[in-house]
């Protein structure tokens, strides 16, 4: 495991878009301040993960548990016109594929497991339910996924093996 855990600006930055699509700049001022940060990361630099955690516990403190999981969903299909891309080039197996090595190219710790089928996954995402709002974020990426590749399903929260990871059961039709 890495001295210490990073992620990626961009990580954090779509929780940020989606702060100031919600309570505007002065969100993203207050997020970025109860952080101890000045400025939002770029997108390609590292970044240490309490940070971006931070943001998601000022959004659960200040606005509400509810608007984790929407910030983790519009993380996850703000991608501009990149998501119509996408959507237009990858249905949900393909995706279901390749996340794992998408999420080590934006965290350095952890992984993002998958045991999947025709119809469904159970995806576990290891090491990062520290602090508690993560598992709420990373429901609603999974939502995003469903929604950027159409397909129709549903997201269930499942009790983690290790008590540190997040896991859900995807089901696709």
């Amino acid at each position: 495991m890495p001295d210490k855990k990073m992620v990626k600006g961009a990580v954090m930055n779509g929780y940020l878009r989606f702060v100031k699509r919600k309570w505007g700049i002065e969100g993203v001022k207050e997020a970025l301040k109860y952080v101890g940060m000045d400025v939002n990361p770029k997108d390609g630099e590292w970044i240490p993960a309490e940070a971006t955690t931070g943001v998601l516990e000022w959004i659960k403190e200040n606005k509400g548990e509810e608007y984790v999981e929407y910030a983790g969903r519009y993380a996850s299909t703000d991608l501009g016109v990149f998501t119509q891309m996408i959507a237009a080039f990858i249905n949900i197996e393909k995706f279901m594929k390749r996340a794992s090595a998408t999420y080590k190219t934006l965290f350095n710790y952890g992984e993002f497991l998958i045991d999947s089928n025709e119809h469904g996954a159970v995806v576990t995402i290891k090491d990062a339910k520290e602090p508690e709002p993560s598992c709420l974020a990373w429901k609603g990426a999974l939502e995003g996924i469903l929604i950027i590749t159409h397909t129709k399903g549903t997201i269930e929260p499942l009790e983690p093996e290790d008590p540190k990871d997040c896991r859900f059961l995807m089901t696709w039709k």
